[in-house]
């Protein structure tokens, strides 16, 4: 799994310093928000929707005037509180989507988009929050892999774009990484199914090349 992170984390550094050898067509931007983040899944009880922040860059690389690529590297929040008491679950990640965007070029200068695509989230810290504050990085996947759908508008400037937009990422796996005694304490013979769950809402500023 170590090497995995590295590898993810080599590609979207390699991503960004090839910035520089695109021709026109290219938009490198920075962009932060909100997320509203909880728990989903069989085995999920009682988990209500936190607040946390999301931030970063991305690169943009229009195929076409219709189709664009656009990498993104993401320091972003989730996690879960309880709708019963005060208990809290933060875990952050550092996050890599890969989107393939659809541009809707009008006449004006506000133009809408669609994207979609994975996302690569790599766990930085997981704690729990129950009385005290429990370290749960150990019992967490290093690994977060989620499909990300959206929507926004870029008002279109003389060298750039002002953005906003909206997301939506539902993780593919649980995030849970108990071992064996853990399981067997608990009745299980699998892992628990928990996914993140997470709505972005975002603004930012884009670059164009």
């Amino acid at each position: 799994m170590k090497k995995l992170t590295l590898v993810l984390m080599t590609a979207a550094i390699m991503m960004f310093a090839a910035v520089p050898l695109f021709a026109e067509g290219m938009m490198l931007g920075a962009k932060g928000g909100l997320n509203i983040a909880t728990l989903i899944g069989d085995d999920v009880e009682d988990a209500a929707s936190k607040m946390g922040l999301v931030a970063g860059g991305f690169f943009c690389y229009n195929i076409t005037e219709i189709f664009a690529i656009q990498p993104e590297l993401l320091f972003t929040m989730k996690g879960a509180k309880s709708d019963d008491n005060d208990d809290v679950l933060k875990i952050n990640y550092i996050e890599i989507p890969l989107l393939l965007k659809v541009n809707l070029p009008t006449e004006g200068k506000i133009d809408p988009m669609l994207y979609a695509g994975p996302g690569f989230g790599i766990l930085m810290s997981c704690k729990a929050t129950n009385g005290e504050e429990q370290d749960w990085k150990d019992v967490t996947k290093t690994l977060d892999i989620g499909i990300i759908a959206g929507a926004g508008v870029a008002y279109q400037m003389e060298r750039g774009a002002l953005i906003l937009e909206a997301r939506y990422e539902i993780g593919m796996s649980t995030i849970d990484d108990w071992d064996d005694a853990m399981l067997e304490n608990q009745g299980l013979t699998e892992q628990p199914d928990e996914k993140n769950s997470v709505i972005s809402i975002m603004a930012g500023y884009a670059f164009s090349f």
